[in-house]
């Protein structure tokens, strides 16, 4: 067997695919796994997680105060363990011996002390299988014909060498400029051959167009992306690609123009199946994070069956919590429709949603943890089975991060650990997800050509290199240790190479895309504004007068003919109005409620887009909160309040009890987010208000003498337009059989104040008129802002307390409801029409816009709340 080795050469593909049975090229722990196996010492795999938790036990068992470690391993047990181990792990790579050295520091006393538990509890790192392999080699044969090093021997760490003198070296790789020395490129590869040589350049590059060098520039890196793609178009042979940055767009846009993908892969822990089990994890705590409930039920995966996901998700994001009648009603729909599904879903429920909540202080017990973790990891293990490979390959992977983390658990447990705090949670989930995963969807296809990820693992030469994203590479950093310490690791025989000696040789690295390009080098540079690659720096130095195509030029055609010619398309202009075709018609509505009333009067377009059109946005994106959140809680408590046998009549102390009692239990049910970490103030003023605005209720309808109060009381009607519908907030009988409409708004006592004077309280208007309908007499309205516990109404006959608003204009609320009609036929007539009026600010309106002199004024409204205004067209 024939070996070529190559520090950088893991996972990579910078070479030639060939016939290379026996001839395997392989990077370090490619090689060792392949020794390991020859030799019988391969065993089963352990996760990084789990050798941080063995590592924290070692710790634990030597933890002291006097130790180094000690503060803040009391803090974040998990992390501190990851980073001792991690030093643990350097040391016995570049040759420790596990010994103390003469005259070592506390740091590495520590170290040494807590050894004598880890030789025996802790899985080898790499370093000491190493070690086991190095031995095993001088009493066994290899049966490896040669090993050519891809890199200088100097560059393995010191128990790589130690195992490499017991091979069969071949001979070691040398990198040399390879394109003819006539070209730019071939002048430019002997300049930085010389200059990493450390021979001073005779003098600077002059530059030349002769097609051997070309480097490239777009705005945006898609640009860019796009532009390689259109390279690939015909069948490449001889080029090779060097991808450090943003390579899973480059691979993306391959796969669009139907290029044969590359198998660029940038792992990220946020792969949909490794997000499942720490949202899972998430809702264990008191109080319960209803942001994490959210993405858990809105996720794509998850063990909640997903017919009822969405449902619920809805109602979480807007009525935040679990238990409450929004909740209730929505499990009886789920449960409803599927009957059969009835105890599954309930079950499901149970053990995701509607389980016990453990105290971050106390922290979780580990045994409820590990019931959860295996749960999620019998999902993931049931869709291994999937026919559909994506959503197999997806299970697998979330199965693996699980898996990791119930072993971490387990072994846990067996150290005797009972509990664990949400810091200690999500530090072991994070180890346990570590860089995260690639996108399984995104493989290597047929016809792809070599690449590379690392520029050090291009190890031949080719015809052409692209070098994409010519951006800042990551540097090694520091060592975390002093001189001394590095000192007396080296007396234990840890061979720690110097910084410096480490950047020099990654500078060899960086240097061989550009030695190893024979014909064409191709340098994809990042967008403006983003650092610059070390090496790219050092050409700018070399070459005179060299300056990098812009690639926007070459999409518009202003330079050369590399991308075909597009034919560019404007973006649709802002008009005062839309026009439909003939046979585009608009038909009547079966029902209307104030709030589309609202927009077909005001705002036509947003009405026809809503509501005909059918586009609305996801009520997913957010949860209720702020003003919203508190009318929806104040509305909820109002109307528990009245439907309480005797609550109205309750005064003082008992008055008190009830509202606590009954707050509490609203805001669990349907406001969970104030309850969360850092809510308490909102919580408190809520709670105030409510307490403030309830009392002035009773008040108000004590001196109005109201016999009768109905909540939430349904109301239904008919118009010219066809049905109507909503819902009043309190509708209110006094003593003489008058009725009044109490429409409840959190805020704006000046903005609804403003609307009575105007005559403008359409809402109010409709609501009347339909409860005219259904009891043939006209009814008081009026406004109650439970902010400033204040009634507003247009005179006192009916509430003698309120805050009377006296109308500016003339008329009443039946003159409101004329005023509206002739409004909506006006409305309807242009519809008719094919006329859609776009109603906004910075769109100057025409007389088409003016409606009859006895129609209802429209106005303009907020635009915050537009959810249209990006399709109402665009400005030049």
């Amino acid at each position: 067997m024939q070996i070529t080795l190559g520090i950088r050469l893991d996972g990579e593909h910078g070479w030639r695919p060939a016939n290379r049975l026996g001839m395997p090229v392989l990077g370090p722990l490619g090689l060792l796994n392949l020794l390991e196996t020859r030799l019988g010492l391969l065993r089963a795999d352990c996760a990084h997680a789990q050798r941080v938790t063995q590592y924290r036990e070692c710790l634990k068992h030597c933890d002291a105060p006097d130790r180094f470690y000690h503060a803040s391993f009391s803090i974040d047990p998990i992390g501190t363990a990851a980073s001792l181990l991690s030093w643990r792990d350097t040391w016995y790579l570049h040759g420790w011996n596990g010994q103390l050295p003469p005259g070592a520091g506390n740091r590495i006393s520590d170290m040494v002390a807590v050894e004598t538990f880890a030789r025996n509890l802790l899985v080898p790192s790499v370093g000491e299988r190493l070690a086991h392999v190095a031995e095993s080699l001088s009493r066994q044969q290899s049966k490896i014909e040669g090993v050519e090093l891809a890199d200088a021997i100097e560059a393995f760490p010191k128990r790589w060498r130690e195992v490499l003198a017991k091979l069969p070296l071949r001979s070691v790789r040398g990198y040399a400029p390879s394109a003819d020395a006539n070209t730019l490129l071939g002048k430019l590869q002997v300049a930085l051959k010389s200059a990493h040589d450390g021979k001073k350049p005779d003098a600077k590059i002059a530059w030349s167009n002769d097609g051997s060098v070309r480097i490239v520039r777009a705005e945006t890196s898609l640009v860019a992306a796009r532009w390689v793609a259109h390279g690939f178009t015909s069948p490449q042979e001889g080029v090779a690609i060097v991808a450090e940055q943003s390579r899973s767009l480059l691979d993306a846009t391959l796969d669009a123009v139907d290029i044969a993908r590359q198998g660029f892969q940038d792992a990220t822990p946020l792969v949909p199946a490794l997000q499942v089990l720490p949202l899972a994890l998430a809702m264990v705590w008191e109080p319960l994070d209803i942001y994490a409930l959210l993405q858990f039920l809105s996720h794509p995966i998850g063990p909640v069956p997903g017919y009822a996901r969405r449902r619920l998700a809805e109602v979480i994001a807007q009525h935040p919590g679990v238990g409450g009648p929004r909740w209730r009603e929505a499990i009886e729909d789920i449960v409803a429709r599927y009957p059969e599904r009835a105890a599954d879903l309930r079950q499901a429920l149970a053990i995701w949603v509607e389980h016990s909540r453990y105290s971050p202080a106390q922290g979780a017990p580990v045994a409820a943890l590990l019931e959860k973790t295996c749960r999620v990891r019998d999902y993931f293990g049931a869709r291994l089975s999937d026919q559909d490979t994506i959503r197999s390959a997806s299970a697998a992977t979330g199965l693996a991060q699980v898996g990791a983390v119930a072993v971490t658990l387990e072994a846990l447990a067996a150290q005797g650990e009972s509990s664990i705090t949400p810091a200690e949670l999500d530090a072991l989930v994070a180890q346990c997800t570590a860089q995260g995963a690639a996108n399984f969807a995104m493989h290597a296809q047929v016809g792809c050509v070599p690449s590379a990820c690392d520029p050090g693992a291009l190890v031949e030469p080719f015809d052409r290199v692209i070098w994409w994203q010519m951006g800042a590479p990551s540097l090694p950093g520091h060592y975390s240790w002093s001189r001394s310490e590095m000192a007396s690791l080296a007396l234990a025989g840890a061979e720690l190479p110097p910084l410096g000696e480490v950047l020099t040789r990654r500078g060899e690295d960086w240097l061989r895309p550009i030695l190893n390009a024979r014909k064409q080098l191709v340098l994809v540079l990042p967008p403006p504004g983003e650092e610059m690659h070390p090496l790219w720096q050092e050409i700018q130095w070399f070459v005179d007068g060299m300056q990098p195509e812009h690639l926007e030029d070459l999409l518009t055609g202003r330079a050369g003919d590399d991308l075909p010619a597009i034919a560019h398309a404007p973006l649709p202009r802002r008009r005062r109005w839309w026009n439909l075709p003939p046979a585009a018609k608009i038909p009547l509505r079966s029902h209307e409620s104030y709030s589309s009333l609202n927009l077909f009067l005001n705002a036509p377009y947003q009405w026809v887009l809503r509501y005909p059109a059918r586009i609305k946005p996801s009520n997913l994106l957010a949860v209720a909160d702020e003003n919203l959140l508190y009318g929806n809680l104040a509305h909820r408590l109002i109307d528990r309040f009245f439907r309480t046998d005797g609550a109205p009549a309750l005064r003082g102390n008992a008055l008190k009890a009830w509202f606590s009692r009954e707050f509490t239990v609203v805001v669990a049910e349907e406001g969970a987010v104030l309850l969360m970490p850092g809510r308490r103030s909102d919580y408190e003023r809520l709670r105030s208000a409510l307490e403030r605005a309830i009392g002035e209720i009773q008040r108000q309808f004590g001196a109005a003498g109201i016999d009768a109060v109905e909540a939430e009381h349904d109301l239904a009607g008919k118009f010219p337009g066809g049905d109507l519908d909503g819902v009043a907030d309190l509708v209110v009988r006094n003593k003489s059989g008058q009725r009044a409409i109490v429409d409840m708004k959190w805020s704006g006592a000046t903005y609804y104040q403003d609307r009575l004077a105007k005559n403008h309280h359409l809402q109010l208007a409709i609501y009347a008129e339909m409860l005219r309908q259904e009891t043939g007499a006209w009814p008081q309205i009026s406004y109650f802002i439970l902010e400033a516990s204040r009634l507003l109404a247009p005179d006192t006959a009916f509430f003698p307390e309120a805050r009377q608003v006296q109308s500016r204009g003339t008329g009443s609320t039946s003159a409101l409801w004329e005023q509206f009609l002739a409004a909506w036929k006006w409305r309807r007539s242009q519809i008719d029409a094919g006329m859609i009026e776009v109603a906004a600010d910075d769109i100057d309106p025409t007389p088409e816009s003016v409606g009859p002199p006895d129609a209802l004024e429209t106005e303009s409204l907020p635009e915050p709340y537009n959810d249209y205004r990006w399709l109402a067209g665009w400005e030049d």
